[in-house]
């Protein structure tokens, strides 16, 4: 049974969510270290979306206002999207916000950072998490009862003739796999499905959304004056019947990965150079449970002057390149909007120190319909053009199985607000 920073903080969440504060959290970090946020201050809203340019210099006005205090919280796909749409379910698509409270967990104990503690959260939470003992949900089952299969390979082809037509060099193309049951997100919260010194674990509730994961991709953790980006690209699942060193030798020798991963960084790069001097360490391999990948760690020291939301801007992992045509082609063949997923999950503190991961092998949680569950995951696959409809097909499902599900107890579903 998993006893660290994010048992703590599981605690914390299973108690306060009997209270008012129910359905405004966001918890972020490592089972060393994670903070709690609580209750909402202030908020991001985002009006303009007529262009990236005037959506990021809102996110840009809301970061700089501020600076002096803890920010959490995500920054969501969906606000590039769609450019001349007007946001629907606006949080859905982001949310930063300052919380009330901020929570300090570590592998002990727990610490308020700012805010007073309600009485509903006392000591005796931290014998109150849930516990692992019951196995997740068979996933690959439900992938199997998903029938999105044949018009995933189709958008993949058609993704794979832009490429020929040189209107596009990648895209990563999503797929939604819904469940018929509900998730606990606090079990997937505790979960080392992505164990990784990069790896970085979340929850985030709102009155619209919730959501929790553990993702291995690090984008951004630093400051204005120096910060890390760590850039994956290129997965494959381990095969049995081969040693370590011959999984890592035709992992690095393998076209299509090389080629994925070198695309991804290139453009990811050329963004940061226009911050500042770039240090990169290219290619290394990283191993999870089940699955390798190919990244990148890439060192940044920005130009004085330059502000946090455009450290962001130069590591948001749209996927896609060029931007506006891939735009394009997501509307064309993603018949759902990725909300969070894809997007970034992370916090900023008052000292100036920024985190944030990518939000990848994540569940979801919304309000549905009677009868339904309103929980999914996503999972996508980066297209290039040594792609092919099968392989990125079964690259889904590798990572749809690195992602640990949990079904939620009769009466405790854990979602948002509105559907608590």
């Amino acid at each position: 049974m998993v006893h660290d920073a994010r048992y703590i903080a599981a605690n914390i969440l299973n108690r306060l969510k009997l209270t008012a504060l129910q359905g405004e959290f966001c918890c972020y970090g490592t089972g060393d270290r994670l903070l709690l946020g609580i209750g909402r201050a202030a908020s991001l809203t985002i009006v303009d979306q007529s262009s990236l340019d005037s959506v990021w210099r809102q996110i840009d006005d809301f970061i700089s206002a501020h600076g002096q205090d803890y920010i959490m919280g995500f920054l969501g796909f969906d606000p590039g999207n769609e450019l001349a749409r007007a946001i629907v379910s606006s949080r859905k698509r982001a949310d930063l916000f300052v919380p009330e409270l901020v929570i300090e967990c570590t592998r002990r104990d727990f610490k308020l950072l700012k805010g007073a503690l309600p009485d509903a959260a006392d000591a005796s939470t931290l014998d109150a998490a849930p516990d692992l003992e019951e196995s997740p949900l068979d996933i690959a089952s439900l992938d199997e009862a998903t029938a999105d299969k044949g018009k995933y390979q189709q958008a993949v082809s058609a993704v794979l003739r832009a490429i020929r037509e040189n209107r596009l060099e990648r895209a990563t193309l999503a797929r939604k796999i819904v469940s018929p049951w509900p998730f606990d997100l606090t079990k997937t919260l505790l979960a080392d499905n992505s164990l990784h010194a990069l790896s970085r674990s979340f929850y985030f509730s709102n009155d619209c959304i919730a959501f929790a994961g553990q993702s291995p991709e690090l984008l951004a953790d630093g400051t204005v004056d120096a910060f890390s980006t760590h850039k994956l690209s290129g997965t494959c699942a381990k095969q049995s019947g081969l040693t370590r060193q011959q999984l890592l030798d035709e992992f690095s020798m393998d076209p299509r990965i090389v080629a994925e991963h070198h695309s991804a960084i290139a453009t990811i790069e050329q963004h940061l150079n226009r911050l500042g001097a770039v240090d990169v360490d290219r290619f290394q391999i990283m191993e999870l449970p089940t699955l390798l990948h190919g990244w990148s760690r890439f060192t940044t020291r920005p130009v004085a002057g330059t502000r946090v939301a455009e450290c962001l801007r130069s590591i948001f992992p749209y996927g896609m390149n060029p931007v506006e045509v891939g735009f394009e082609l997501l509307k064309a063949h993603e018949d759902f909007e990725r909300g969070p997923y894809y997007g970034l999950v992370g916090c900023i503190q008052p000292d100036g120190q920024f985190t944030f991961s990518q939000v990848l092998r994540t569940a979801f949680t919304e309000e549905a319909g009677e009868g339904r569950s309103g929980s999914y995951v996503m999972v996508g696959a980066a297209i290039t053009g040594l792609s092919t409809p099968e392989l990125e097909l079964a690259e889904t499902k590798t990572k749809l199985n690195a992602i640990r599900l949990y079904r939620a107890e009769q009466g405790e579903h854990d979602s948002a607000r509105s559907s608590g």
